[in-house]
C-alpha cells in the first residue's frame, strides 16, 4: 500500500475511523449500487483513472474496485485509510491509496484523471482549491467530475434537524457550491441520478452525536466555541420539536450522483 506521509492527519477523523462506518456509513448494498451506477454513469473503460477524493473507509471505494482496477483513494487520515485496506482486500486486486491534503495541490500528476468522484466529502473542502485541481488533474477530453450525496425527505428527522441548523448558521459565510463553481469555469453540469434508495430510523440524538464528533458544522469552519453553542440551542429545540431526543422515526433516503463534464468540445 503506498502510502504518501505528508501533513499532520485531522485528529477527529482518525479518532473515529474504526467507528465511522457504524456511525455515518451507508447499507452495504445501497454501496455496491452506488459504485455500479458511477461506473454506468461516468462510461468507464479499462485505462481511464479514477480519484475519489475524501476516500475515507472505502465503503464505497471498494466496490469501485470490484468493477474498475485503476482507483486511487486520496485522504487526510491514515487511520480511515487503514480501514480502507483491510476492507480492500478482498477486491481482488491492488489498493492504490495516498494520505494527502485536498485542501492543497493534490499528490496526482496534470491531466491523467478521467473521473474526479467525492462522497459526503467535497463539500468539506475549499471550493476555489478544489476547482483548480480538478482542472488541473482532468483528462482533456472526457474528464467528469461526481458529487455523491444523500438527499433526505424533508420532513425526516435528520432534513430537520439539518434545516434547523442551518438556520442557526446563517450568519456564517459559505463557500459556493461546487458545481456553479465548476460551471463558472467553462464546465457543463448533468441531471442529477438516483443511484439507490433505502429506509432508516434516526433521532435527533443521532444528528447531535454526529455533528458533534466531526469537525466544523454544516460543511463550514465553526470555531469550537460557536459550534457548540449552536448545538446547544439546537437541542433545546429538539426536545420541543420531537418531545425526546431519542425518539426514532423511520424515513426513505437516496443516494444522488451529479456534477459537470469538465472539458467540452
Amino acid at each position: 500500500m503506498p502510502y504518501n506521509l505528508g501533513r499532520r492527519n485531522d485528529i477527529n477523523f482518525d479518532q473515529q475511523a474504526e467507528i465511522f462506518d457504524q456511525r455515518a456509513g451507508l447499507p452495504p448494498q445501497a454501496c455496491r449500487e452506488i459504485a455500479s451506477k458511477l461506473v454506468e454513469l461516468t462510461a468507464l473503460e479499462a485505462n481511464d483513472l479514477l480519484l475519489d477524493v475524501g476516500a475515507g473507509t472505502g465503503e464505497i471505494g471498494s466496490e469501485i474496485l470490484r468493477l474498475h482496477a485503476r482507483y486511487v483513494g486520496l485522504d487526510l487520515s491514515l487511520p480511515m485509510l487503514r480501514v480502507f485496506q483491510l476492507r480492500g482486500d478482498g477486491s481482488g486486486g491492488p489498493v492504490s491509496l495516498i494520505v494527502g491534503d485536498a485542501n492543497l495541490t493534490w499528490p496526482i500528476a496534470d491531466h491523467c484523471v478521467r473521473v474526479i468522484f467525492g462522497s459526503r466529502s467535497l463539500h468539506l473542502l475549499n471550493t476555489a482549491m478544489l476547482v483548480q485541481e480538478a482542472f488541473r488533474v482532468g483528462k482533456s477530453p472526457g474528464a467528469i467530475l461526481v458529487v455523491g450525496r444523500v438527499r433526505r425527505d424533508s420532513q425526516s428527522v435528520k432534513a430537520r434537524m439539518r434545516q434547523k441548523m442551518r438556520c442557526l448558521l446563517n450568519n456564517v459565510e459559505s463557500q459556493p457550491p461546487v458545481i456553479d463553481a465548476l460551471v463558472e469555469r467553462g464546465a457543463v453540469a448533468f441531471a442529477p441520478l438516483v443511484a439507490t434508495r433505502w429506509t432508516t430510523a434516526t433521532s435527533p440524538a443521532d444528528s447531535l452525536r454526529s455533528w458533534r464528533s466531526k469537525p466544523g458544522l454544516g460543511g463550514t469552519d465553526v470555531p469550537e466555541p460557536q459550534k457548540s453553542e449552536i448545538l446547544s440551542k439546537l437541542e433545546r429545540w429538539a426536545v420541543d420539536e420531537f418531545q425526546s431526543l431519542d425518539r426514532r422515526l423511520q424515513s426513505t433516503e437516496e443516494y444522488v450522483l451529479e456534477g459537470a463534464r469538465l472539458f467540452v468540445p
